[in-house]
């Protein structure tokens, strides 16, 4: 395992002075480009999504137990190094499950956005109406006033059928109103326990539970049903709102993150901006206004200098795996060709009253490139020539040998054998007199 990862650190540093070869054209030097832009859009992703999980945890032991193994390779620690190895070929094995939560959130987001693209269908408004939004607000509003506990969670574009058909979960299917809402969640009731799903702008179930959130950084007091509205945000585009028994607070929770409402009129406010359809054409995005002291239970992103960071982090991940990737399925190799040697530009020799003799051989030419462009080449793809018209006067001279392809690829001349020949060179008029 370290032998391969060292085999891979060692080709890398000795092929960057062949850079070159690697990119190509300029034709391959954009498509080089536009794919270290996508994987780093990528890995930054990834990195994000990580990075607000235990998982950030688990993937910097991960790289440290890494860079600790190649430096033990190094430096002859081998006991040590046999040791790591065995470590990251467990840890390959358990990534699916480590990650599982990040890879699900990732596939979803993934999934959310392509079929937007796909479809080109505007699908982030227009799930409640006007009168289910005000019945919400009146009955959130209502059980904060009386310090009645409450989690609602509202499906948008990611479907939560399979919240719907848990086996504890018990099917409503009725109109939003508060009395409803107000009845399910009184304490003397046998569904408050739990989550209320609405679909379709409808009470689609009762007494749901929705797995809660794995964030790390969340305040030691927050309780479960604030986990659960946490961990139900995180399914997609999820939207949940809480109502804290003790504090008596409305939250919401979009997108992984809960933010506590001054009031009711703060949390219609947001339904509207995240539930009805957009009346403007140019869409705005959810914003949640700081007060003087903030009440958020989530930070409200990475800051600047830590975006800044994961990015180089990205950019960095991405150019090393395009060459890990470069090196592994098309590398670099040496090939050689036997190719007969061509004398050009001999009307040149002429119109300077110059006559050349030369010797007819072949050149052996030996070429490095990339291994797929070598193995497209043949002996007929390669010409070796010595151009004649640098020749100026008589004698014996010895001239370099060139070597062309007619591969659009870059490719470089590795050796040439002979790398020069001897050519005799005379007048006219002499070869004439003989």
């Amino acid at each position: 395992m370290w032998d391969k990862i060292l085999t891979f650190l060692s080709s890398l540093w000795g092929t960057l002075s062949e850079t070159l070869i690697y990119i190509g054209t300029p034709y391959d030097l954009i498509f080089a480009l536009l794919d270290v832009l996508i994987l780093s859009f990528i890995f930054y992703t990834l990195l994000k999504i990580v990075r607000d999980s235990r998982a950030w945890q688990l993937l910097k032991g991960l790289i440290f137990i890494v860079v600790l193994g190649i430096v033990s390779n190094f430096v002859g620690l081998t006991a040590l190094g046999f040791l790591l190895s065995r470590t990251i070929s467990l840890f390959a094995i358990a990534f699916v499950v480590l990650f599982q939560p990040e890879l699900r959130r990732t596939l979803e987001t993934v999934g959310r956005t392509g079929f937007k693209i796909v479809t080109n269908e505007d699908t982030s408004g227009g799930i409640l109406s006007y009168q289910a939004i005000e019945a919400l607000v009146q009955a959130c509003g209502e059980m904060a006033e009386k310090r009645t506990g409450a989690l609602i969670v509202i499906e948008r574009t990611t479907p939560l059928g399979d919240l719907a058909d848990q086996e504890n979960a018990v099917e409503v299917d009725a109109n939003i109103s508060a009395t409803m809402l107000k009845q399910i969640f009184y304490v003397g009731s046998p569904l408050h326990d739990g989550a209320v799903l609405i679909r379709h702008g409808r009470i689609a179930a009762a007494r749901i539970h929705v797995p809660l959130t794995e964030a790390y950084h969340l305040r030691k007091d927050l309780g479960t049903r604030h986990r659960a509205a946490i961990g139900s945000s995180e399914i997609g585009d999820t939207i949940s709102i809480v109502v804290s028994e003790e504090r008596g607070t409305i939250s919401i929770g979009v997108d992984g993150r809960l933010y506590t409402l001054d009031n009711e009129d703060a949390l219609r406010m947001q339904l509207h901006r995240l539930l009805l359809p957009e009346t403007t054409d140019k869409k705005r995005r959810f914003t949640i206004k700081r007060r003087s002291q903030p009440t958020e239970y989530l930070q409200s992103g990475p800051a600047r200098k830590t975006k800044a960071g994961l990015a180089v982090l990205s950019a960095l991940l991405a150019v090393i795996f395009w060459f890990f990737v470069q090196i592994s399925v098309n590398p670099v190799v040496e090939q050689s060709y036997q190719v007969p040697l061509l004398y050009t530009a001999e009307e040149s020799l002429e119109e300077k009253g110059l006559a050349v003799q030369y010797r007819i051989m072949d050149v052996r030419v030996a070429l490095r490139g990339r291994r797929n462009t070598l193995d497209s080449l043949s002996n007929r793809s390669v010409s070796a020539y010595v151009d004649l018209s640098q020749v100026e006067q008589a004698g014996s001279q010895e001239c370099p040998v060139q070597v062309t392809t007619n591969s659009n690829r870059f490719t470089n001349v590795d050796s040439v054998s002979p790398g020069k020949v001897t050519i005799v060179v005379r007048p006219i008029n002499e070869e004439g007199s003989k």
